[in-house]
């Protein structure tokens, strides 16, 4: 895949919004579509992702039947909850990352921002993805940025050359699935210590740390 012209050092690459356009909603809709999202997302994160739809309907001060004209099932709503993260969580960090004039220190907000996201907000991810609102369309509008930046620092000679956008989510899953897990001694490791492995992460990823090279990347998603 080739790697997108990287403009002007500092040239802000647009994000994509997450999703299909949006209609425009009359101004009570667009209120109870908030209200219905925000309950949800308080839901989900305090009883898990099996809570009743009808409880969330009750959090978000409307009735079941405004809930299911909003969204025809759970799996919408997950999508719609998931779209709301990234708009709120991801988007800023991809849009201020690719804006930084230093390739370098751009890529260390991506992967911090992506690891703090892993640890903090596991569970929205983790529903997002099983009901599939992670669509190839939103995987390309994710990585999009991510090439453009990385092209920028491979320019700069930060980064090892044979380092791909599709590589960066995959290593951060890693080092939080290890900080997150146990230590030598068999104890639950603190959250906050993924810190120390993401730093091993960007150690690794500088142009002095290549030794052979990489196995080919796999495909992009059919």
């Amino acid at each position: 895949m080739a790697a997108p012209d990287p403009g002007p050092v500092g040239a802000a690459v647009p994000v994509r919004p997450v999703g299909p356009p949006r209609r425009t909603l009359r101004a009570d809709a667009r209120r109870n579509h908030e209200a219905i999202v925000a309950a949800a997302r308080e839901a989900f994160a305090e009883v898990g992702p099996d809570v009743p739809l009808e409880e969330v309907a009750r959090r978000a001060g409307v009735g079941a039947s405004t809930l299911y004209r909003r969204f025809a099932g759970r799996e919408d709503l997950v999508a719609a909850v998931f779209t709301d993260y990234f708009d709120e969580h991801i988007e800023p960090l991809l849009t201020r990352a690719v804006a930084d004039p230093d390739p370098g220190r751009g890529l260390v907000t991506v992967l911090e921002g992506i690891a703090g996201a892993v640890v903090h907000h596991r569970e929205v991810l983790r529903m997002a993805k099983d009901a599939g609102a992670f669509s190839v369309d939103v995987v390309a509008r994710f990585l999009d940025p991510l090439e453009a930046l990385l092209a920028r620092a491979r320019a700069a000679g930060v980064v090892r050359d044979d380092l791909v956008a599709r590589d960066l989510p995959v290593l951060v899953v890693m080092v939080v699935a290890t900080a997150v897990g146990f230590d030598d001694r068999g104890g639950p490791v603190e959250p906050h210590r993924w810190d120390r492995y993401l730093a091993l992460l960007l150690d690794a990823l500088a142009p002095g740390a290549k030794r052979a090279p990489l196995p080919a990347p796999p495909p992009p998603p059919a």
